[in-house]
């Protein structure tokens, strides 16, 4: 909490300097109201810096950072799709992009890093250099609406670089919760009203379906405490299924219930309709990664991984949740999953994660 604090008091200072380290700069005066619109897909970012800076450690460390890996995909993927741009370059189509990252040093010695320091005042290049603590800042839709840059700077490469790699995790989860906010934004701007209503109507859970969506499958109370959505699409396929069972002993939710009440699902709701033996299976290709956290105010395990089909026809992604209502003395178990041939899964996947946070019991 002590870190956000700081955070927040390096954004609100550092935005006024740098509203007055250039009064050439016209989109810093312009109105929020007439700026465009950040263009781009939600994980594409730009990294601007100095070209000579950027193949050394510095540099190498911000790829590392925002191309690090998405965990639980069957092919590699990374985070953010990047793209370096030399200041030079950094025109004002550019500069319409969702996600940008600023990074200069005070000794930078070429004329890019010139360019960058020029967009401050004499005062904000004091205070960066007699404050070593910091060592970044934000500012939002700076050249365009629904944008955010982050820019980074420090007295040396060393320090800078001391920075960034003690706080790679902050300065990525700044651009994770805005990709988040951004696809909740988009995927639920029409909903299946009728399908919510008919979830809490059956099942008093509430969980937010976009449109599109359709149930494949309602067995409420004793016909089974279970439903199952589904968006196909002709190149792939979406889906999030519920199931819930009462039980007095908080112990039976634990990292194996996860597979044992998956195993029971697959098995029960979500077998081969033409061949029922055929069901959803885990693939032991790669261990699952599971996590203690906290889901809805609900201590849970969430469990990150890949399934697939027992004839192995198919296979793909998947995130679920186990947790425990204490006051209703039950276990729920949400699942979303993806099945998507040949295509990347990240976005897909981002969408999955997406509906799962709207789930309410």
């Amino acid at each position: 909490m002590f870190s956000i604090i700081k955070f927040l008091q390096k954004i609100l200072f550092f935005s006024f300097l740098l509203s007055c380290g250039n009064s050439n700069n016209k989109s810093l005066e312009m109105s929020r109201s007439f700026l465009p619109k950040a263009s781009g897909e939600n994980n594409e970012m730009l990294i601007v810096m100095d070209s000579a800076a950027f193949k050394r450690d510095i540099g190498r460390s911000l790829v590392n950072t925002y191309g690090s890996f998405v965990s639980g995909l069957p092919q590699p993927e990374k985070k953010f799709d990047l793209r370096y741009i030399r200041p030079r370059s950094f025109n004002s189509i550019l500069k319409h992009a969702k996600n940008i990252v600023v990074a200069f040093t005070l000794d930078g010695k070429g004329i890019d890093s010139e360019i960058l320091r020029k967009n401050f005042n004499v005062k904000s290049l004091q205070r960066m250099k007699s404050d070593t603590s910091l060592y970044y800042f934000t500012r939002r839709d700076q050249y365009a609406k629904g944008q955010i840059i982050l820019y980074l700077f420090g007295k040396s490469e060393k320090l800078l670089l001391g920075k960034v790699e003690k706080n790679k995790n902050l300065i990525l989860k700044y651009f994770e919760d805005e990709v988040k906010k951004r696809v909740k934004n988009d995927l639920f701007r029409r909903q299946e009203d009728n399908i919510v209503s008919k979830i809490y109507e059956d099942h008093s859970i509430k969980i937010k379906i976009p449109f599109g969506y359709d149930l494949a499958k309602n067995l409420p109370d004793s016909k089974g405490n279970f439903f199952w959505l589904r968006q196909l699409e002709p190149d792939h396929e979406k889906n999030i299924f519920v199931y819930y069972e009462d039980y007095s002993d908080y112990n039976w939710v634990d990292f194996r219930s996860v597979l044992r009440i998956r195993e029971k699902i697959s098995k029960k709701f979500l077998t081969d309709s033409e061949n029922r033996k055929v069901s959803m299976t885990i693939q032991d290709v790669f261990p699952i990664e599971y996590k203690d956290v906290i889901f809805k105010n609900y201590s849970a395990i969430e469990a990150t991984g890949l399934w697939k089909l027992t004839d192995l026809s198919a296979g793909g992604p998947f995130k679920s949740y186990v947790l425990y209502d204490h006051k209703k003395k039950r276990a729920y178990y949400i699942e979303g999953y993806v099945f998507a041939p040949g295509q990347k899964k990240r976005n897909l996947m981002q969408e999955i994660n997406s509906i799962l946070n709207t789930f309410e019991i």
